[in-house]
C-alpha cells in the first residue's frame, strides 16, 4: 500500500475520534448554540467543528470500509471472506471487557456520583439500560433492533451496524459465487431476514460503509478519476452541506425530510471516499525497496492505534469524568464558553482517549477491533 495513502488512512481515523469525543463533550459542557450570549468568532468556529459527530462517523464507517476492502483484496475470494470473518471475530472478543467495564463505570457514575442528575435527569442524551438482557444482546450485536444499547454507551449500536455490514457481505458474496440456487436462496432468505430486522437507519450506514469497501477493493488506480482540489472540494461541500441541514427535518415534506436527515451522511461518506480514491495510488516502490516510514508516519499510526477503541468505549468514561467534575469540583453541566471550560474539555478529551489507547493495549487488540488490516 502506498505509504501516503496509509498515512492518510492513519491521520483520518484519529482526527475523527477525536472529533467525536469533543461532539459528545460539548453537549454536556457546553450550551446549545443558540442559547449563547455571546457569539466570538472562537465559538462559532468551535461549535461548527464540534458539531461534526455524525459526519466523523461516516469517516469512520468509509475507513472501516478500505480496511476490508483491502483485506479481501489480498487473498483469495474464499480465503479472504473468512479472514475476515476471523478478524471480525477477534475484534468481538474486546466487546465482553468494554462492555463490563463500561457498566462498572456507569454503576458507580449512578450510585455515588449523580449529584447532578447526570445519570438520570439527560434520558434526551444518554438513557442509561443497565440490565442483563440489553446485556447479552449487545454481547450479540442485537442492538438497536431488538435491545437498547448498554449503559450509557449509545455509540454501540453503530459497532453492531459494522458487524452486521461485515456479515452481510461476506454472505452475498459467498452466495453470489457460489452459483447454486440452494445457496443463493439461502443467502436472500438470510438478507430478508436482516433487511426486516434492522431498522431504516441502518441501511445509510451499510452504504457507507460499502463505499470503503469499494475504495479498498478496487483500488489502486494508476491515474487519479478526479483531480485532487476538486475531490477535497466535494468532500467540503458535502460536510458543510450536512452542517446547514443539521437536524431540520421541515426541510423537505414528510416523509423526505427525515430521509434527508438519515441519507445525508452518505453524500459525506461519498465525498471521503472519492478523496481516498484519489490517494490510493499504486507505490512506486516495491514494498521491500521502501523507506523506513517517518516521524509523521510513526506518530499517525500511534495515534490511530487508539482510536477504534476511543470510538467503542468513550461515552461511559466521558459520562464519568463529568459527573467528577459536576460533583467533586462544582463543574456545572451545559456552561456558557470560557477559557476554563475549553481547557477542561481539552484535558477531558485527551485523558479519555489516553485511556482509550491504554484499554486497546491492555486488551490485546490495539486498533480498537475495527482497524481490519494492520
Amino acid at each position: 500500500m502506498n505509504r501516503r495513502f496509509e498515512t492518510f488512512l492513519d491521520t483520518s481515523l484519529w482526527i475523527s475520534a477525536v472529533i467525536t469525543l469533543l461532539y459528545h463533550f460539548r453537549f454536556l459542557m457546553f450550551v446549545d448554540y443558540d442559547a449563547l450570549h455571546e457569539k466570538s468568532h472562537l465559538d462559532q468556529v468551535f461549535y461548527f467543528f464540534t458539531g461534526l459527530g455524525h459526519e466523523s462517523f461516516a469517516v469512520f464507517f468509509v475507513l472501516n470500509g478500505i480496511f476490508a476492502g483491502l483485506l479481501l483484496r489480498r487473498m483469495a475470494p474464499a480465503q479472504g471472506e473468512l479472514a475476515l470473518l476471523r478478524r471480525w471475530w477477534h475484534s468481538h472478543l474486546a466487546l465482553l471487557p468494554v462492555l463490563v467495564l463500561g457498566g462498572l463505570l456507569d454503576l458507580a457514575g449512578a450510585h455515588f456520583l449523580n449529584g447532578s442528575g447526570l445519570y438520570s435527569d439527560f434520558p434526551a442524551f444518554s438513557t442509561v439500560t443497565l440490565s442483563w438482557t440489553a446485556f447479552f444482546g449487545n454481547l450479540f450485536m442485537l442492538q438497536p433492533a431488538l435491545v437498547p444499547t448498554f449503559g450509557s454507551n449509545s455509540m454501540l449500536y453503530l459497532y453492531a451496524y459494522l458487524w452486521w455490514s461485515c456479515c452481510l457481505l461476506v454472505l452475498t458474496r459467498r452466495a453470489w459465487r457460489s452459483g447454486k440456487p440452494c445457496s443463493m436462496a439461502i443467502g436472500a432468505a438470510l438478507v430478508l431476514a436482516l433487511a426486516i430486522g434492522m431498522p431504516p437507519d441502518f441501511w445509510p450506514w451499510l452504504t457507507i460503509w460499502l463505499l470503503g469497501v469499494a475504495v479498498g477493493l478496487r483500488g489502486p488506480w494508476p491515474r487519479p478519476p478526479l483531480h485532487p482540489l476538486a475531490a477535497w472540494a466535494l468532500l467540503a461541500t458535502a460536510i458543510l452541506f450536512s452542517r446547514l441541514t443539521g437536524a431540520r427535518t421541515d426541510l423537505l415534506p414528510a416523509p423526505w425530510g427525515h430521509m434527508l436527515m438519515q441519507w445525508k451522511y452518505v453524500l459525506v461518506g461519498m465525498g471521503f471516499a472519492v478523496l481516498a480514491t484519489i490517494l490510493h495510488r499504486s507505490p512506486k516502490l516495491p514494498a521491500g525497496d521502501a523507506a523506513a516510514p517517518s516521524l509523521l508516519a510513526r506518530i499517525n499510526r500511534h495515534l490511530a492505534a487508539g482510536a477504534s477503541m476511543a470510538f467503542l468505549f468513550h461515552f461511559p468514561l466521558m459520562m464519568m469524568l463529568t459527573a467528577i467534575g459536576a460533583d467533586l469540583f462544582g463543574h456545572q453541566l451545559m456552561q456558557q464558553p470560557g477559557l476554563l471550560c475549553y481547557v477542561l474539555l481539552g484535558c477531558a478529551v485527551t485523558l479519555c482517549y489516553a485511556a482509550s489507547h491504554a484499554l486497546a493495549r491492555c486488551i490485546g487488540t490495539p486498533d480498537g477491533g475495527a482497524r481490519l488490516i494492520a
